[in-house]
């Protein structure tokens, strides 16, 4: 089923104006696939991925993600579909620093019903040797490894990943897609990353590119390379 947007509008209120932070957005993101969001800040990409993660509400128009209308979900139901369908995946890691590796992760698996198994997980992230450390006692590249496997425990459907690599070097950021890709593939999960680094797209089976909050470009991408092999910017 995937996700669908249909002529989507968000509307944000800044003072006496009106920010339209999305414009009659529509598009469909396929099933078991990578999909890369493009755009420089505030064309509206971190807005996209917020209503269709349920974290906003929109205006006008219907996102539908695997069936489920989102308007029509009151807010203890958005609760559920956050929690049970998606998980997210943010630039700050968003770790808690009194945990361990273990523990950041455990937070993530209490909020599924049918969550991986732990050690299994913190293993496949290559953090299972370090389970019993602290966030300060890591890298960035470590850190985003936690977080990934925070959202991944949860065996969700969809991985939302707000530039994942942002913060990140060429090298640790090029084995952080990595990782995503091998999710994709070994769990089948949609993984929608947002970032402004246009050669991410390369390896993404379907782009879009969005600016002042408008898609202006949805394609896909018949031959997804390697994360290794993208073009780093």
């Amino acid at each position: 089923m995937g996700i669908d947007l249909t002529d989507v509008n968000k509307v944000y209120q800044s003072g006496e104006v009106e920010v339209h932070a999305l414009k009659n957005a529509s598009l469909h993101i396929a099933d078991k696939s990578v999909v890369v969001i493009l755009g420089p800040s505030g064309s509206g990409k971190s807005t996209l991925l917020n209503v269709i993660g349920g974290i906003d509400r929109y205006e006008s128009g219907t996102i539908k993600v695997e069936g489920q209308t989102l308007h029509e979900l009151k807010d203890k139901m958005l609760t559920e579909y956050r929690r049970h369908t998606l998980g997210f995946i943010f630039q700050q890691y968003n770790l808690i620093p009194t945990l361990t590796v273990y523990e950041n992760v455990e937070v993530g698996r209490h909020l599924s019903e049918n969550p991986l198994n732990m050690q299994d997980t913190l293993e496949k992230v290559g953090m299972w040797d370090k389970k019993d450390k602290f966030p300060f006692q890591l890298s960035g590249g470590e850190q985003q490894r936690v977080a990934i496997a925070r959202a991944l425990v949860k065996n969700p459907k969809i991985l939302m990943c707000d530039e994942p690599t942002g913060a990140l070097d060429e090298e640790t950021g090029k084995k952080i897609l990595t990782l995503l890709k091998y999710v994709n593939e070994t769990y089948g999960t949609t993984v929608c990353i947002i970032t402004h680094n246009h050669g991410i797209g390369e390896m993404a089976h379907s782009v879009i590119r969005m600016k002042s909050g408008e898609i202006v470009e949805n394609y896909q991408n018949e031959t997804p390379v390697h994360p290794e092999r993208v073009t780093w910017a």
